[in-house]
């Protein structure tokens, strides 16, 4: 129970940083419910996108410890750590939820990892970091 209460307060407060911008650049905000369950193949789609802008963020990580990343590039990256460091366990969760087919505990996270995945794009857009076109 307390970690779904967790789960809930993360979410929401997560929730709440989706700005308008994050509309305008085509990242789908569309939540999950028992009315609308999580697919595997929206498991999937989560676990892609998620790696592929992990993927570029430690490409970047990498750039920055060989000194040919911006100068901020150490700020930069623990600003989005501070998101990316809740992907795996999160992630984990899903891919059990979604096995099991338990669709209140699934969704929840599903929502979770969009609202991750909103606001790691939109930190990363905002400190010039290009994380690619990919979309939940």
């Amino acid at each position: 129970m307390k970690k779904l209460l967790l789960a809930v307060a993360l979410s929401l407060s997560l929730g709440g940083c989706v700005t308008l911008q994050d509309l305008s650049t085509g990242i789908s905000l569309t939540t999950k419910s028992i009315v609308n369950p999580v697919t595997p193949a929206d498991e999937a789609q989560v676990e892609v996108a998620l790696n592929a802008a992990i993927d570029l963020l430690q490409a970047y990580k990498h750039a920055c410890a060989q000194g040919t990343a911006d100068v901020n590039c150490r700020a930069n990256v623990a600003q989005i750590q501070a998101y990316t460091i809740h992907v795996k366990p999160l992630v984990v969760q899903l891919r059990s939820f979604v096995d099991s087919n338990d669709q209140v505990n699934a969704a929840v996270i599903y929502n979770q990892l969009k609202a991750l995945y909103v606001n790691v794009k939109a930190t990363a857009s905002q400190l010039g970091i290009n994380l690619g076109s990919s979309t939940i």
